[in-house]
């Protein structure tokens, strides 16, 4: 699955200013066609020109040869052949002998100018692959790396060292079979004047053979809440964003996608954070992960307003294993169908491995996780924070202070204490739990540490 490209940060505080507490995101493989066609197309060439000189090169001197050619339009004489080649396969040129001669229809298009050229080349056209209706043109260029096709495959290697192919390709929504004459009128159907907004040629005359790739494009579903109501929406996770557009992120993460949200607004409100936990195997423990409900989505009739399906034990299970937080207790989490909280106490933060990051997310109120095998249905999950230990508070507090000091100053302890006294009486133990072990080793090295003169 392809990398998402979301600023996080940018998008959790453009949804804090609106009111919401964001929860997460789930991911899904959206359904897309690639039509393989040959088309006629009266659209004009990048070459037409050099065409347009070549034929009248050919009709003052029909023995001209490529390499002299070549030398007045000053390219290579592979070039010149080529061009050749492509207007004797189209029909404006005709060879007789050594020579080229133009056609009636050469004439017609190159020496009288009574008809457009049209061209046969072969061109891809993208399609919804549940409406069959005409992409946008964005999906011809930039979106066009992020599709990922039936045909994709990568090989990893797993803990047993064994090497496995793997298929990415998972849509999430079954496609429409393609109806080739449903898919041709529906391209046939778009105005010549908005041609290009679809990617589809300007001048399209006829499409003529066509195959087809099933293809995907990678969704995120952003979950929100405001009070108690759950907002479950479709975001664009590779989006690119310029200040220049007036538009904030949240409407650009919006912009590009509003088409696939009728096919998917009913279902995706029904969407659920689910824990699995496999099955330990015999050399390895293997770790809870986070998935999706939907497999299972038409289940869920009642879940509009809710986002979390977890059992406190295996949520506890979780939050040890995957956020690394230790020594938590049922009475420390809060775990309803809305929400999904720690309370963090004095054992917890004593005992973790990593206390700045600790102390770091309560000050942020939030941590999250980023599930990188987003073929689980879910990309990101965000744990939140409070605390009632009156300890924890005061590490808080400390941390806070000792940064906003840092900034301003170079660090002095007696000028520390004397500017707050109220960290005095416990300020080892509050370097310890705050995860200041560089700052806790310097006052040691000043306090012990004999200086030489």
């Amino acid at each position: 699955m392809s990398v998402f490209s979301l600023d996080i940060e940018k998008f959790y505080q453009e949804i804090k200013e609106k009111g919401g507490q964001l929860k997460g995101f789930f991911c899904m493989q959206y359904p897309i066609y690639c039509i393989h066609a040959n088309i006629k197309d009266l659209s004009p060439d990048p070459l037409d020109e050099i065409d347009q000189i070549i034929c009248d090169l050919l009709v003052t001197k029909s023995d001209y040869k490529a390499q002299e050619i070549a030398s007045i339009l000053g390219t290579t004489k592979a070039f010149v052949e080529l061009r050749i080649d492509v207007l004797s396969k189209e029909k404006y040129l005709k060879k007789e002998g050594s020579a080229y001669l133009p056609t009636e229809i050469g004439l017609e298009v190159f020496s009288d100018r009574k008809k457009k050229r049209e061209h046969s080349r072969s061109y891809d056209f993208f399609l919804d692959g549940v409406t069959l209706n005409p992409l946008p043109s964005i999906f011809y260029t930039f979106y066009r790396a992020k599709l990922m096709s039936e045909h994709d495959f990568f090989y990893y290697t797993g803990h047993d060292m064994i090497t496995k192919v793997v298929r990415p390709f998972s849509p999430d929504i079954v496609h429409t079979p393609p109806d080739m004459s449903k898919i041709m009128k529906q391209i046939y159907n778009v105005p010549p004047d908005q041609r290009e907004e679809y990617g589809i040629p300007i001048g399209l005359l006829e499409i003529e053979e066509t195959s087809f790739t099933r293809q995907t494009f990678n969704l995120l579903i952003g979950v929100s809440r405001y009070d108690d109501k759950i907002v479950k929406e479709v975001i664009d996770g590779h989006a690119s964003y310029s200040l220049n557009e007036m538009i904030s992120y949240y409407d650009a993460l919006k912009k590009q996608i509003k088409i696939f949200e009728p096919v998917l607004e009913e279902r995706i409100k029904h969407l659920m954070f689910k824990i699995d936990v496999p099955p330990s195997k015999d050399d390895y423990q293997v770790k809870p992960f986070f998935t999706s409900n939907w497999t299972e989505i038409d289940l869920f009739k009642k879940s509009q307003d809710a986002c979390f399906a977890f059992s406190s034990e295996d949520l506890l299970n979780v939050i040890g294993e995957i956020f690394q937080v230790k020594d938590v207790l049922p009475e420390n989490i809060v775990n309803t169908e809305t929400s999904i909280e720690i309370s963090l106490s004095k054992d917890m933060l004593t005992n973790s491995p990593d206390r700045n990051k600790l102390i770091e997310n309560l000050i942020r109120e939030r941590d999250y996780h980023i599930i990188h095998k987003t073929d689980r249905g879910v990309f990101l999950i965000y744990l939140y924070y409070t605390t009632k230990d009156e300890f924890v508070k005061k590490v808080v507090s400390f941390k806070t202070v000792i940064k906003k000091y840092r900034r301003d100053n170079e660090f002095d302890l007696s000028d520390f204490i004397l500017s707050y006294p109220e960290f005095r009486d416990d300020l080892r133990e509050l370097m310890v739990a705050s995860g200041e072990p560089e700052m806790l080793e310097k006052i040691d090295i000043d306090k012990y540490m004999i200086k030489l003169h």
